[in-house]
């Protein structure tokens, strides 16, 4: 089998409710890039990224191009052999860029053999939960809502089934405001449902030492990315100091990156984003790092293909539930009665993708 030829799609996906992100951006549409990599054999794979910035994005979309180009010829099965190609063609550029041109083809590249196989991706990863895996709901509460949609978003995703929650702080410069959000969730969700907290790297070490103590009365699960992502040494004062978990990563743009987070103690739960490490394979890389010095991971977006990573790694302790991309797939990822993200069970990631959507919004 070889790859034969490439397409890549723009296409902006609505979202449900316009929303203002941790970096400050407003946007009611999330623009993802897709890529459809073929085979001789006429197999599609689908890797795709997306961003509620459009800054970079088409950089990023001629990179693939690029990539997909270069790899055309190959065994889709050399994953390895084609990494290292990637690798030696971007050592110049390397960075986030080159982190998230590998993850685009290297999703593709699963998607591939899923589907060559005639097996979901999870069981090409080896497989540990064949049904459902733990998730929680990150797809609501966000930092611009005010107290009374806290409040009806909490009770909502709690009716809708999930087992937990994550909501956005960091916007106040009050702690006692900051206060006042953790305890309207918690009011809604009772004193035992788990939720989670989301600074988005809008705190100091000093600022987080301030307001944690008025989070802790509300039994929060964890403190998500308080501080700057490069700051290890703060993320250490953090995790020795505090009573509540410490949990960050996603903005780590290399998987060797975590070897250094588990060697300070910086962190307590590592959440890995498959897009920022290169894909699959590096987020498999990250997670054995972290399991080695025995620290659960999490992970961060795209649910449709965390979920096959949550359903194959042994550390993976909860899949992020997030509703970005549902809008571009006909099949979008589900909860059981359980409160549980249900595994797909067809070959690849099993998702179609919303051809009608494509064909409005392709960008020239």
């Amino acid at each position: 089998m070889k790859i034969v030829s490439h397409e890549i799609v723009w296409v902006d996906v609505p979202l449900p409710r316009p929303f203002v992100s941790g970096s400050g951006f407003r946007t009611s549409e999330m623009r993802h890039v897709v890529l459809k990599l073929r085979t001789d054999d006429g197999i599609e794979g689908l890797g795709w990224a997306y961003a509620h910035s459009h800054t970079m994005l088409p950089a990023l979309g001629s990179a693939i191009d690029d990539v997909a180009t270069m790899i055309q010829g190959m065994d889709p099965f050399m994953r390895n052999e084609i990494q290292n190609r990637i690798n030696h063609a971007t050592q110049w550029t390397g960075g986030g860029l080159n982190e998230w041109v590998s993850a685009v083809i290297n999703f593709a590249l699963y998607d591939i053999a899923g589907k060559a196989l005639g097996q979901p991706v999870y069981k090409i990863l080896g497989g540990l939960h064949t049904e459902s895996v733990p998730t929680y709901a990150s797809h609501k509460l966000w930092r611009d809502w005010s107290l009374d949609d806290l409040a009806t978003g909490a009770a909502e995703v709690k009716a809708d089934g999930f087992k937990m929650l994550k909501f956005r702080v960091g916007a106040n410069d009050a702690a006692l405001d900051e206060r006042e959000r953790a305890k309207v969730v918690r009011e809604a969700v009772g004193p035992d449902y788990p939720i989670a907290v989301d600074i988005n790297q809008g705190w100091d070490v000093a600022r987080t030492m301030e307001v944690v103590p008025y989070l802790e009365e509300f039994r929060v699960h964890w403190l998500e990315d308080p501080i700057n992502r490069h700051d290890f040494v703060g993320y250490r004062h953090l995790v020795d100091a505090l009573n509540i978990a410490i949990t960050h990563g996603e903005n780590l743009w290399d998987w060797r990156l975590f070897l250094d987070v588990v060697k300070q103690g910086a962190v307590d739960i590592a959440m890995i984003d498959a897009h920022h490490v290169g894909g699959i394979d590096g987020f498999l890389k990250a997670a054995a790092v972290c399991d080695a010095a025995f620290r659960p991971v999490v992970t961060h977006l795209s649910p449709e293909i965390a979920v096959h990573i949550g359903a194959s790694v042994s550390n993976c302790t909860l899949v992020e539930y997030m509703d970005w991309s549902f809008g571009l797939f006909e099949d979008t990822s589900q909860i059981n009665a359980e409160g549980r993200m249900i595994v797909p069970q067809k070959p690849g990631f099993g998702v179609t993708l919303n051809e009608e959507l494509l064909k409005r919004g392709i960008k020239d």
